[in-house]
Protein backbone atom coordinates (compact mmCIF):
# COMPACT_ATOMS: atom_id res chain seq x y z
CA UNK A 1 0.00 0.00 0.00
CA UNK A 2 0.67 3.12 -0.87
CA UNK A 3 -0.28 6.73 0.76
CA UNK A 4 0.43 9.69 -0.47
CA UNK A 5 -1.09 13.34 -0.30
CA UNK A 6 1.08 16.80 -2.10
CA UNK A 7 3.98 14.56 -3.21
CA UNK A 8 4.10 15.08 -7.08
CA UNK A 9 8.15 15.44 -6.82
CA UNK A 10 7.94 11.95 -5.77
CA UNK A 11 5.34 10.19 -5.96
CA UNK A 12 6.46 8.44 -9.42
CA UNK A 13 9.82 7.23 -8.08
CA UNK A 14 7.75 5.83 -4.89
CA UNK A 15 5.20 3.69 -7.34
CA UNK A 16 7.98 2.97 -9.71
CA UNK A 17 10.03 1.41 -6.63
CA UNK A 18 6.71 -0.69 -5.79
CA UNK A 19 6.04 -2.03 -9.54
CA UNK A 20 9.16 -2.82 -10.57
CA UNK A 21 9.46 -5.72 -7.50
CA UNK A 22 10.18 -9.14 -8.65
CA UNK A 23 9.09 -12.57 -7.52
CA UNK A 24 6.75 -15.41 -6.84
CA UNK A 25 4.05 -13.09 -6.22
CA UNK A 26 0.89 -11.46 -6.56
CA UNK A 27 1.53 -7.42 -6.57
CA UNK A 28 -1.75 -5.28 -5.53
CA UNK A 29 -0.84 -1.93 -5.26
CA UNK A 30 -3.30 -0.04 -3.16
CA UNK A 31 -3.39 3.79 -3.28
CA UNK A 32 -4.63 6.24 -0.96
CA UNK A 33 -4.04 10.06 -2.60
CA UNK A 34 -5.39 12.15 0.03
CA UNK A 35 -7.24 14.76 -2.13
CA UNK A 36 -3.96 16.38 -2.58
CA UNK A 37 -3.82 20.34 -3.92
CA UNK A 38 -0.82 19.60 -6.76
CA UNK A 39 -0.67 17.08 -9.27
CA UNK A 40 -0.51 13.99 -7.28
CA UNK A 41 -3.70 12.52 -7.96
CA UNK A 42 -3.34 12.67 -11.58
CA UNK A 43 -0.09 11.24 -11.66
CA UNK A 44 -1.48 8.08 -9.21
CA UNK A 45 -4.30 8.23 -11.74
CA UNK A 46 -1.89 7.91 -14.73
CA UNK A 47 0.12 5.31 -13.18
CA UNK A 48 -3.46 3.37 -12.60
CA UNK A 49 -4.47 3.64 -15.95
CA UNK A 50 -1.11 2.31 -17.25
CA UNK A 51 -0.75 -0.69 -14.45
CA UNK A 52 -4.85 -1.37 -14.29
CA UNK A 53 -4.11 -5.42 -13.08
CA UNK A 54 -1.81 -4.03 -10.39
CA UNK A 55 -2.89 -0.48 -9.37
CA UNK A 56 -5.58 0.27 -7.62
CA UNK A 57 -5.94 4.28 -6.87
CA UNK A 58 -8.97 4.79 -4.07
CA UNK A 59 -11.32 7.82 -4.78
CA UNK A 60 -10.07 11.08 -2.98
CA UNK A 61 -13.34 12.95 -2.61
CA UNK A 62 -12.01 15.16 0.27
CA UNK A 63 -8.95 15.23 2.42
CA UNK A 64 -9.00 12.76 5.21
CA UNK A 65 -5.70 13.27 7.23
CA UNK A 66 -3.02 11.65 7.35
CA UNK A 67 -4.29 8.76 10.12
CA UNK A 68 -7.75 8.19 8.36
CA UNK A 69 -6.07 7.95 4.57
CA UNK A 70 -3.68 5.38 6.39
CA UNK A 71 -6.07 3.50 8.06
CA UNK A 72 -8.56 3.35 4.61
CA UNK A 73 -5.71 2.31 2.12
CA UNK A 74 -5.04 -0.59 4.84
CA UNK A 75 -8.54 -1.57 5.26
CA UNK A 76 -8.41 -1.60 1.62
CA UNK A 77 -5.73 -4.01 0.99
CA UNK A 78 -6.46 -7.57 0.12
CA UNK A 79 -3.16 -9.60 -0.13
CA UNK A 80 -2.14 -11.86 2.46
CA UNK A 81 0.76 -9.12 3.41
CA UNK A 82 1.27 -5.66 3.76
CA UNK A 83 3.72 -3.25 2.76
CA UNK A 84 4.17 0.55 3.72
CA UNK A 85 5.05 3.21 1.76
CA UNK A 86 4.29 6.87 1.96
CA UNK A 87 4.87 8.95 -1.07
CA UNK A 88 8.08 10.66 -0.58
CA UNK A 89 9.84 7.59 0.09
CA UNK A 90 10.99 4.47 -2.09
CA UNK A 91 12.30 1.26 -2.19
CA UNK A 92 15.71 0.67 -3.81
CA UNK A 93 16.08 -2.95 -4.32
CA UNK A 94 14.07 -4.91 -6.78
CA UNK A 95 13.82 -7.87 -4.59
CA UNK A 96 12.84 -6.47 -1.82
CA UNK A 97 9.66 -7.99 -1.32
CA UNK A 98 10.80 -11.15 -2.53
CA UNK A 99 13.84 -11.51 0.00
CA UNK A 100 11.11 -10.53 2.81
CA UNK A 101 8.53 -13.11 1.85
CA UNK A 102 11.47 -16.21 1.95
CA UNK A 103 12.30 -15.40 5.11
CA UNK A 104 8.80 -15.55 6.75
CA UNK A 105 8.10 -18.69 4.70
CA UNK A 106 11.28 -20.26 6.25
CA UNK A 107 11.22 -18.73 9.69
CA UNK A 108 6.61 -18.73 10.53
CA UNK A 109 7.15 -17.90 13.88
CA UNK A 110 7.85 -14.32 12.53
CA UNK A 111 5.13 -12.12 11.60
CA UNK A 112 6.71 -9.27 10.39
CA UNK A 113 9.87 -8.59 8.93
CA UNK A 114 12.05 -5.38 8.20
CA UNK A 115 14.97 -4.64 6.22
CA UNK A 116 18.20 -1.87 6.11
CA UNK A 117 18.07 1.10 4.46
CA UNK A 118 19.41 4.43 3.66
CA UNK A 119 18.53 8.11 4.63
CA UNK A 120 17.99 10.78 2.19
CA UNK A 121 19.08 14.16 3.68
CA UNK A 122 16.65 16.58 1.57
CA UNK A 123 18.36 19.54 2.26
CA UNK A 124 21.72 18.39 1.44
CA UNK A 125 21.23 15.55 -0.56
CA UNK A 126 23.12 13.58 1.08
CA UNK A 127 22.54 9.68 1.24
CA UNK A 128 23.42 8.07 4.58
CA UNK A 129 23.64 4.11 5.08
CA UNK A 130 21.33 3.04 7.64
CA UNK A 131 17.79 2.85 9.51
CA UNK A 132 16.28 1.56 12.53
CA UNK A 133 16.33 -0.88 14.23
CA UNK A 134 20.63 0.07 14.55
CA UNK A 135 19.97 -2.67 17.44
CA UNK A 136 18.26 -5.38 15.86
CA UNK A 137 17.11 -7.84 18.76
CA UNK A 138 18.02 -11.10 17.79
CA UNK A 139 15.43 -13.33 18.67
CA UNK A 140 12.83 -11.20 17.51
CA UNK A 141 10.70 -10.27 20.81
CA UNK A 142 11.22 -6.49 20.38
CA UNK A 143 8.10 -5.85 23.04
CA UNK A 144 10.37 -5.21 25.92
CA UNK A 145 11.72 -2.71 22.95
CA UNK A 146 8.95 -0.44 23.30
CA UNK A 147 7.12 -1.63 26.53
CA UNK A 148 10.60 -0.60 28.52
CA UNK A 149 10.72 2.38 27.15
CA UNK A 150 8.91 5.64 26.09
CA UNK A 151 8.53 6.81 22.46
CA UNK A 152 9.93 5.87 19.36
CA UNK A 153 9.94 2.92 16.67
CA UNK A 154 11.73 -0.36 16.21
CA UNK A 155 11.88 -0.19 12.81
CA UNK A 156 11.41 1.95 10.20
CA UNK A 157 7.64 1.47 8.39
CA UNK A 158 8.65 1.74 4.76
CA UNK A 159 10.98 -1.39 5.40
CA UNK A 160 8.20 -3.65 6.64
CA UNK A 161 6.34 -6.37 5.59
CA UNK A 162 3.38 -7.75 7.79
CA UNK A 163 0.95 -10.57 7.72
CA UNK A 164 -1.95 -9.18 6.90
CA UNK A 165 -4.14 -11.20 9.37
CA UNK A 166 -1.79 -9.74 12.35
CA UNK A 167 -3.83 -6.42 11.36
CA UNK A 168 -6.68 -7.76 13.14
CA UNK A 169 -5.10 -6.70 16.53
CA UNK A 170 -4.35 -3.00 15.16
CA UNK A 171 -7.23 -0.82 15.42
CA UNK A 172 -6.86 1.98 13.39
CA UNK A 173 -10.16 3.91 13.65
CA UNK A 174 -9.26 3.81 17.70
CA UNK A 175 -5.98 5.68 16.97
CA UNK A 176 -8.00 7.71 14.66
CA UNK A 177 -10.70 8.39 17.63
CA UNK A 178 -8.06 9.40 19.92
CA UNK A 179 -6.20 11.70 17.52
CA UNK A 180 -3.08 9.49 17.71
CA UNK A 181 -0.27 12.22 15.74
CA UNK A 182 1.39 8.39 14.23
CA UNK A 183 0.27 5.28 13.59
CA UNK A 184 4.35 3.39 13.41
CA UNK A 185 4.75 3.73 17.04
CA UNK A 186 1.66 1.95 18.30
CA UNK A 187 0.49 -0.11 15.12
CA UNK A 188 4.16 -1.55 15.87
CA UNK A 189 3.65 -2.00 19.88
CA UNK A 190 0.55 -3.73 19.41
CA UNK A 191 2.27 -6.59 16.90
CA UNK A 192 5.21 -6.90 18.95
CA UNK A 193 2.96 -8.23 21.53
CA UNK A 194 1.71 -11.05 19.12
CA UNK A 195 4.75 -11.76 16.60
CA UNK A 196 8.37 -11.22 16.20
CA UNK A 197 10.03 -9.06 14.07
CA UNK A 198 12.55 -10.22 11.84
CA UNK A 199 15.73 -8.82 10.38
CA UNK A 200 17.18 -8.02 7.06
CA UNK A 201 20.45 -6.38 7.16
CA UNK A 202 20.07 -5.86 3.32
CA UNK A 203 19.83 -2.06 2.13
CA UNK A 204 16.46 -2.16 0.47
CA UNK A 205 14.67 1.44 1.73
CA UNK A 206 15.31 4.95 1.43
CA UNK A 207 13.91 7.40 3.72
CA UNK A 208 13.36 11.21 3.10
CA UNK A 209 14.11 13.17 6.40
CA UNK A 210 13.18 16.89 5.95
CA UNK A 211 11.70 18.92 8.42
CA UNK A 212 7.97 18.37 7.48
CA UNK A 213 8.93 14.10 8.48
CA UNK A 214 6.63 13.07 11.24
CA UNK A 215 9.32 11.17 13.05
CA UNK A 216 11.68 13.97 13.01
CA UNK A 217 9.51 16.68 14.40
CA UNK A 218 12.07 19.76 15.20
CA UNK A 219 11.21 22.43 17.77
CA UNK A 220 10.23 24.71 14.77
CA UNK A 221 7.80 22.55 13.80
CA UNK A 222 4.17 24.23 14.26
CA UNK A 223 2.92 20.40 15.43
CA UNK A 224 6.09 20.25 17.76
CA UNK A 225 3.95 19.94 21.25
CA UNK A 226 0.68 18.25 19.47
CA UNK A 227 3.03 15.34 18.85
CA UNK A 228 4.48 15.12 22.13
CA UNK A 229 1.30 15.22 23.39
CA UNK A 230 0.16 12.49 21.61
CA UNK A 231 2.90 9.85 22.26
CA UNK A 232 1.45 10.85 25.79
CA UNK A 233 -1.64 9.85 24.69
CA UNK A 234 -0.24 6.69 22.27
CA UNK A 235 1.40 5.41 26.02
CA UNK A 236 -1.93 5.47 27.88
CA UNK A 237 -3.62 3.58 25.28
CA UNK A 238 -0.94 0.67 25.43
CA UNK A 239 -0.89 1.26 29.17
CA UNK A 240 -4.45 0.12 28.50
CA UNK A 241 -4.18 -2.51 26.67
CA UNK A 242 -1.40 -4.04 28.39
CA UNK A 243 -1.36 -3.02 31.87
CA UNK A 244 1.15 -5.57 33.24
CA UNK A 245 3.74 -4.76 30.44
CA UNK A 246 3.51 -1.65 29.67
CA UNK A 247 4.34 1.00 32.40
CA UNK A 248 2.78 4.69 32.97
CA UNK A 249 1.28 7.02 35.01
CA UNK A 250 -0.44 10.30 34.90
CA UNK A 251 2.15 11.85 36.94
CA UNK A 252 4.49 10.55 34.07
CA UNK A 253 2.97 11.78 31.36
CA UNK A 254 2.44 15.71 32.92
CA UNK A 255 5.88 15.77 33.55
CA UNK A 256 6.81 14.46 29.67
CA UNK A 257 4.93 17.32 28.24
CA UNK A 258 5.96 19.36 30.61
CA UNK A 259 9.36 18.89 29.77
CA UNK A 260 8.83 19.17 26.39
CA UNK A 261 7.17 22.19 26.51
CA UNK A 262 9.87 23.89 28.51
CA UNK A 263 12.42 22.76 25.78
CA UNK A 264 10.24 24.71 23.61
CA UNK A 265 11.16 27.95 25.16
CA UNK A 266 14.52 26.94 26.25
CA UNK A 267 15.00 26.61 21.99
CA UNK A 268 13.22 29.96 21.27
CA UNK A 269 14.86 31.87 24.21
CA UNK A 270 11.90 32.36 25.98
CA UNK A 271 12.77 32.96 29.68
CA UNK A 272 9.23 34.69 30.88
CA UNK A 273 7.13 31.46 29.60
CA UNK A 274 9.85 28.81 30.58
CA UNK A 275 9.99 30.77 33.97
CA UNK A 276 6.15 30.66 33.75
CA UNK A 277 5.65 27.55 33.04
CA UNK A 278 7.75 26.49 36.04
CA UNK A 279 5.73 28.30 38.18
CA UNK A 280 3.00 26.97 37.05
CA UNK A 281 4.06 23.71 37.27
CA UNK A 282 1.60 20.92 39.17
CA UNK A 283 2.44 19.38 42.47
CA UNK A 284 2.51 15.99 41.46
CA UNK A 285 5.94 16.72 39.14
CA UNK A 286 7.68 19.28 41.39
CA UNK A 287 10.21 16.27 42.39
CA UNK A 288 10.99 14.84 38.87
CA UNK A 289 14.43 15.75 37.84
CA UNK A 290 12.86 17.41 34.72
CA UNK A 291 11.24 19.72 37.39
CA UNK A 292 14.51 20.24 39.37
CA UNK A 293 16.37 21.17 36.17
CA UNK A 294 13.80 23.28 34.28
CA UNK A 295 13.85 25.34 37.69
CA UNK A 296 17.62 25.42 38.35
CA UNK A 297 17.62 26.90 34.69
CA UNK A 298 15.11 29.54 34.99
CA UNK A 299 16.66 31.03 38.69
CA UNK A 300 18.21 33.87 36.63
CA UNK A 301 18.26 34.71 32.61
CA UNK A 302 21.89 33.95 32.51
CA UNK A 303 21.66 30.87 33.92
CA UNK A 304 18.61 30.08 31.30
CA UNK A 305 21.18 31.32 28.52
CA UNK A 306 24.06 29.54 29.93
CA UNK A 307 21.22 26.14 29.98
CA UNK A 308 20.70 26.72 26.64
CA UNK A 309 23.61 26.55 25.87
CA UNK A 310 24.55 23.37 26.80
CA UNK A 311 21.37 22.09 25.38
CA UNK A 312 22.44 23.06 22.11
CA UNK A 313 25.79 21.64 21.99
CA UNK A 314 24.46 18.68 23.41
CA UNK A 315 21.72 18.46 20.56
CA UNK A 316 24.46 19.09 17.57
CA UNK A 317 26.49 16.62 19.10
CA UNK A 318 23.45 13.66 19.47
CA UNK A 319 22.73 14.59 15.25
CA UNK A 320 25.97 14.19 14.05
CA UNK A 321 26.38 10.66 15.71
CA UNK A 322 23.58 9.49 13.68
CA UNK A 323 24.81 10.65 10.93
Amino acid sequence: MVFTYNQQDTIAQTLDSVIGQHGDFELEVVVGEDCSADNTWDICNDYQRRYPDVVRLLPNEKNLGIMANFARTVKASTGDYLAILAGDDYWCDDHKLQEQLHFMQEHPEYGVVCTNGYRLMVQSGKLIEGIAPFEPVPDGDVSRYYYDRYGGVYAMPLSLLIRMDLMQFVDLEEYIRLGFPVEDYPMQSVLAHHTRFGYLPDKTVVYRVHQESATFVSYDHPRYMDYHQGLASIRRYLHALFPDDVPFTEEWATDYVFYKEFLLHLHRYDYGKAKELVNKAPATIRSSSHFRQAQRATRTRLLFWLFRYHKEIKTNKNIKKRL
